[in-house]
Order: C-alpha cells, then structure tokens, then sequence
C-alpha cells in the first residue's frame, strides 16, 4: 500500500509539472505573438505605397480646418471632414495608400448607377463562379433574378460580394454588347470604374475588384475617400440602404431573405450604436478593418473613416470615439 502511494504522489508531481510547463509554454507564446504584432503592425502600414494627393488649387482638393480636432485613435488612419464647410477638421495617415476592401462597393454603386436603372431586373449568371470563396454574401444564387435596387442593398447590407459581381457583370454588359464571357464582362466594369474615377477626380486610387477582396494593386487615399463618401452620400439610393439596420427583401423571382447590415454603429441592439448615423459602409480584411461613417448631428452633417484597423471591434470602438469628439464639439 505504501508503495501504491509513494507512487501516485510521483505521477501527480509529474502530471502537475506538465501542466506548469505547457502554461509557461502557453504564455510565452501568447506574449511573443502580442510582441511580434506590435513590431509587425506598424511596419505592414508604413511599408505602405506614399499616397498621391491633390494639390492645392486642384480639383478634388480638400483644404484643412484652421482648427482641426484632436482625436486619438488606435487605427493607423482615420479622418474627419465635415460635409457642411467642404473641409477636413482631422485626418491620421493621410500620407499612405489606404486599403479600402468592401468600401469600395460605394464606388461599384456609384459607378454602376450611371448606366443601370434601379428597377432593372439582373439575372445572375455565371460570373458568381468569380467570387472569392472567403466572401462576405448576400446569397445570391444562379437564375434568381434580382433589381437593381436590390443589388445595391445587397452590396451595402450584408456586404454580398456575390451581388457586386452580379451588378459588375450586367453593366460589362451594357459596356461590351454581345460579350458573353463573365470574366470579361467584370474586367469592363473594373476599367470603367477607374475611368470614372479619374473623371471625378480621385487622383491616388486603383480598383481591381468589384467588391474589395483585392491585392495591394487595389489602393485609394485618405482623400480620395472622402471624395468617394460624398459622392455616395449624395446619391439616394445609396444613402436609404446606407443606413438602414436590417431589412427583409424578396427577389423578383421570389426566393425571400433578411439581410442585416454589417455597420454595428447603425443597429440600436449593439454596444456601438450610436444614434445619428447614417451610413455608410465597411470593410474587412486580415488585420485591415476599415468602416466609414455618415454622421448627422445638429443640422450638420460628417463623413468619418477607421482605416487599416488591427480588428473587426477596434474599428468599432474607434469611430465610436470619432462620432463621440464631434458630438462633444457642438
């Protein structure tokens, strides 16, 4: 019996250096990946491309506040520009390209619009076989028929990437009549939207994609999207489904779904809500959250942006402060 004891109290001891050694193991580990983002974050913003502004006098320059505000947020960049004045009352990182992921679906919408109707009716097709498989969806699926309309609110809800090459496809083929090749068809739809941003005059962004799931070739400003802001901000259609919370649609070819929007400031069951907002869209990508806000607030009215976040909630949490300085200035 003495012996059976001696013995369990050996395999305990052993048993419980094990477990001190894989904690130990499990701490230095967690406090080496904490190290290594902080030493590799930084970088993976300031190795970015310089960004190419507007000078002054130019087109699409956006002139400074003689009082800017004084915000801190975690994100690499971020701005402020107030709608009502035509300036920028802050801005953080506006040296460096940003990478605008779904954010770029305000300018997939504008540019769509300008030759689609909102009542048109779409039938997806093939190009739904382009779409990333790490897609954010509205789940549209092959042979639904779908608006216009419904497109867009499917881009800005729930983030379809699917939808954006829904909408990208029919207006390639308005653009090239007769192409019947999907991949084609997305490929006008991407030239015209850079086309049309040159028009506009957004100087410092390059679109690859209709929806944002894209490379470091795929890159605006600081600038730029406030440029893109205010043009979305300005179109109606935009600006309804921009800030709508949650929604229930059904396709003109009947299927039904309900579509919540991906913008926690907006919707009143979440610690970020914040009443006044009114749009307008994010985006996500490993370690590059972004989300950028349409604020109204004494007959005025803000576009803000969170650019390049490490996470989904510290974007959040960052333009919650950003709304909050510009309530607190009133």
């Amino acid at each position: 019996m003495a012996t059976k004891r001696t013995r369990s109290k050996a395999g305990c001891t052993v048993r419980h250096l094990g477990r001190m050694v894989l904690f130990g193991a499990f701490l230095l580990l967690a406090t080496m990946m904490g190290l290594l983002g902080a030493l590799v974050y930084p970088h993976m913003w300031t190795s970015r491309p310089q960004a190419l502004l507007h000078s002054e006098g130019q087109p699409g320059y956006i002139p400074a506040s003689a009082q800017p505000m004084d915000i801190k947020v975690s994100a690499p960049q971020a701005f402020v520009y107030d709608v009502s004045e035509g300036e920028m009352l802050w801005q953080k990182g506006s040296e460096r390209v940003v990478y605008p992921a779904s954010i770029t679906k305000l300018w997939s919408i504008v540019t769509a619009l300008q030759y689609l109707g909102t009542d048109d009716i779409i039938t997806a097709g093939d190009e739904l076989a382009l779409v990333d498989e790490d897609s954010s969806l509205a789940y549209v699926s092959e042979g639904q028929r779908l608006t216009v309309e419904m497109l867009v609110e499917g881009m800005l809800l729930p983030s379809g990437n699917d939808a954006a090459y829904v909408l990208a496809a029919a207006v390639g083929r308005v653009l090239v009549p007769g192409e019947s090749d999907p991949r084609l068809q997305v490929d006008a739809f991407i030239d015209e939207m850079n086309r049309y941003a040159d028009e506009c005059g957004l100087c410092g962004t390059t679109f690859t994609t209709p929806d944002g799931l894209a490379g470091p070739e795929h890159y605006t400003t600081v600038e730029d999207m406030v440029l893109i802001g205010r043009m979305a901000l300005a179109e109606p259609l935009i600006a309804k489904y921009a800030a709508t919370a949650e929604d229930s649609v059904v396709y003109e070819s009947g299927e039904r779904i309900t579509w919540t929007n991906t913008n926690r400031l907006l919707r009143p069951d979440s610690m970020y809500y914040r009443e006044g907002v009114i749009g307008l869209k994010t985006g996500s990508l490993a370690h590059n959250y972004c989300v950028t806000v349409a604020y109204e607030t004494h007959g005025r009215t803000y576009i803000a942006g969170v650019l390049g976040a490490w996470d989904g909630d510290s974007r959040f949490e960052d333009a919650c402060a950003i709304v909050d300085a510009i309530e607190a200035m009133q």
